[in-house]
């Protein structure tokens, strides 16, 4: 499970933003948490913000970090590191690396790993592992260090000196070790293969989702893709689901999944799916019609689509970031959604949920704690976004959060003007 993720000179990110579901002391909502060891972990947060303050760029900083981990032995010695872009509204920034760091919790340890990084370079890089109640030292990597590479472990040196060879300047040692079968590295670097992020469009999950439901024999996916749309009360009672493989014209585009020049696509899936729907016509008989999928609202296209994402997310426990989570869904589909990570008969595999939306439905005490909501604000003047609890700010438990958010009590909501325009 993920505890924290911070990122810092990344887009509008400049200074240090931390996003942490480590659970408060909040009694609230007990079920919210998840209890592994000495951790209380939040199992889904919330951003909230106005348009253009920087949720977008969370989400960003999340995917760069995720792919250029996964993907970065794919690199070409010497080729640029994709995805890294500084903060460009000061001098100062521009030429300095772009950080990111993860806390997390995999097979009963708490790890913490982070990098920095320019478009050329990893110029740190670093892997802490919690083996008692002190952080251990697996690895760090500083090129401003005479000696570029650091191990305190004898044995661990043994085993991961000799594959220093074999990384270079562009890619990451965590993956490069792992790749070479160092135990030390092999637990957190999988870790990274059970969080993902995705932006809520039917389009971009196709890459995601065809090969789920190509796999689907045993129809436990429909079964899960069908009650969720049963309980979001849309009347589809069935679903068609048909593929076909087709080689793609050299020089095509690459597989979306990974990041620009990393993954090449090889085929094309070409694929429909009709969904069925019972109604009772002008005779009082009950009869079944289909439609094309691109055929349903854009709200049906998009829940469709994000439904085997929710259900690798619980038959795996894996960590879900999905940006603008309400576009086209109802605000009670969105409390619905979220209130399954929050179950935890449902969630059995501490599955996490980090979204960002518009829609002010989650912003109630009835529904999240304190600390499952943050905000996201960007500066005039510096366009600097920063990033905060609503647990900052020690609410009462009778306030009406939403109302005091839309009155600006915490920011984070935009300064529209009285409605006169000039031409």
């Amino acid at each position: 499970m993920l505890l924290q993720f911070s990122v810092e000179n990344f887009r509008s990110i400049k200074n240090k933003a931390v996003l942490s579901l480590e659970a408060s002391r909040d009694n609230e909502h007990p079920d919210h948490v998840a209890v592994l060891g000495d951790n209380r972990i939040l199992r889904t947060i919330s951003l909230f913000g106005a348009n253009a303050a920087g949720k977008s760029n969370v989400f960003s900083a999340l995917t760069a970090a995720i792919r250029l981990i996964r993907y970065s032995n794919n690199l070409q010695m010497n080729q640029p590191i994709p995805m890294i872009v500084p903060f460009r509204f000061s001098h100062e920034t521009q030429e300095k690396p772009s950080s990111f760091e993860f806390v997390f919790v995999e097979k009963g340890k708490k790890y913490v790993y982070g990098f920095s990084a320019t478009y050329q370079q990893i110029v740190r890089e670093y892997l802490y592992v919690y083996n008692t109640a002190r952080a251990s030292t697996i690895f760090e990597r500083d090129v401003a260090n005479e000696q570029e590479y650091h191990f305190t472990n004898a044995r661990i040196r043994k085993e991961l000196e000799p594959i220093i060879v074999r990384n270079t300047k562009n890619k990451l040692f965590l993956s490069t070790a792992t790749l070479w079968n160092a135990r030390s590295t092999e637990d957190s670097f999988l870790w990274f293969s059970k969080i993902d992020t995705y932006p809520n469009n039917f389009e971009a999950l196709i890459p995601k989702d065809v090969p789920m439901l190509e796999d689907d024999t045993g129809h436990e996916l429909k079964k899960f893709i069908i009650d969720i749309l049963k309980e979001s009360d849309i009347s589809i009672s069935d679903y068609i689901f048909s593929s076909k493989e087709t080689p793609i014209q050299k020089g095509a585009d690459k597989f979306p999944e990974g990041p620009q020049g990393m993954v090449p696509r090889q085929i094309l899936k070409e694929f429909t799916i009709e969904t069925r729907h019972r109604v009772i016509c002008e005779d009082n008989k009950t009869e079944e019609f289909t439609l094309d999928l691109h055929d349903e609202s854009k709200g049906t296209q998009n829940l469709f689509m994000l439904s085997p994402v929710l259900y690798e997310a619980f038959k795996q426990g894996k960590v879900i970031c999905v940006d603008e989570f309400d576009a086209s869904l109802h605000p009670l589909l969105v409390t619905y959604l979220v209130g399954l990570f929050n179950n935890p008969r449902i969630n059995t595999g501490n599955a996490q949920l980090i979204i960002s939306v518009h829609s002010t439905i989650l912003l109630s005490h009835r529904i999240s704690r304190d600390d499952e909501i943050y905000f996201v604000e960007k500066e005039r003047d510096t366009g600097a976004s920063e990033i905060y609890s609503l647990d900052e700010f020690s609410p009462r438990k009778q306030l009406n959060v939403r109302k005091a958010y839309l009155l600006g009590r915490f920011g984070a909501v935009p300064e529209i003007g009285d409605g006169e325009i000039l031409w």
